[in-house]
């Protein structure tokens, strides 16, 4: 056990051993994922059903969806597909989770298509809009990002565009180290009862990351889950757009498309191939 937790409690260098496969892919923790994307009442998995409406609006207003082909990277069990699809778009989504994109299949959207997969791996549909929402350009480092960004460059056609949202700055003068030890730590979230529970955060300023780190221990065994979030600047994503072959418009407030403000917590930045 002293290994087990000199292990855990180890720091790990920026991004290192970045697979959030466990997150998403077992099956105890991908059922509740859903539970919670399809609580609207809540921003844990996926943004409350008025805030998903409220955004999928103004994007609408700037990005013309009529007869276009939309393709929705982490599309989760489909929340944002349906507004898309209502403005006209046909959605082609794809995300990791098994159990999310069942619950979008069985959901009714008319003509849509869901893949499971990751999509860095995946070979990208042709596709006139690209949706990455919810802060998943974030939960990635810059190599990667920048891999997915070429990738999302080359299957759109000329004048396509990129919807992209992240976690600002300012939000990471928010976190701070910590470990946490609680048994059946998250009220049951990571395992059927019984297990315990850690959670040790680290923070690097110079990357303006942070990691939560978690160590699952069961009666059958122990599980590490490493949850990665890097906080960037409207300038920093601008520039990595850019270098992919973008041209990229002014941050946009996620809640209603106006100006943002560098005090608010998330921007979204609208992306057209060059």
């Amino acid at each position: 056990m002293y290994s087990l937790l000199e292990h855990f409690t180890a720091r790990p260098e920026c991004f290192e051993l970045c697979d959030t496969g466990e997150l998403w892919t077992n099956p105890h923790v991908a059922e509740k994922m859903l539970q919670f994307h399809l609580d609207g009442s809540n921003d844990l998995a996926s943004r409350s059903e008025g805030a998903i409406l409220h955004m999928v609006t103004w994007l609408c207003e700037h990005v013309e969806m009529g007869g276009k082909t939309l393709l929705d990277l982490g599309c989760g069990p489909g929340l944002y597909a349906a507004h898309f699809q209502r403005a006209g778009a046909k959605v082609i989504g794809i995300d990791i989770s098994h159990r999310s994109i069942a619950h979008a299949r069985d959901s009714g959207i008319p003509d849509a298509e869901f893949l499971v997969g990751s999509y860095h791996d995946l070979k990208l549909p042709q596709s006139d809009i690209v949706a990455l929402i919810y802060g998943d350009i974030c939960a990635m480092p810059q190599s990667k990002r920048s891999e997915l960004l070429i990738r999302v460059n080359s299957a759109m056609p000329s004048g396509g565009h990129l919807i992209v949202d992240c976690y600002a700055t300012s939000l990471f003068t928010h976190r701070r180290e910590e470990t946490l030890f609680e048994v059946n730590l998250d009220g049951g979230f990571w395992a059927p009862a019984p297990y315990f529970g850690f959670k040790q955060t680290f923070v690097y300023p110079t990357e303006t990351t942070a990691l939560d780190k978690y160590l699952i221990v069961e009666r059958e065994g122990n599980r590490l889950v490493y949850n990665w979030l890097q906080y960037l600047s409207p300038a920093q994503l601008s520039s990595e757009l850019t270098e992919a072959g973008f041209s990229v418009g002014p941050p946009l407030d996620v809640s209603n498309g106006q100006p943002w403000q560098s005090a608010q917590g998330m921007f979204c930045l609208l992306a057209q191939k060059v």
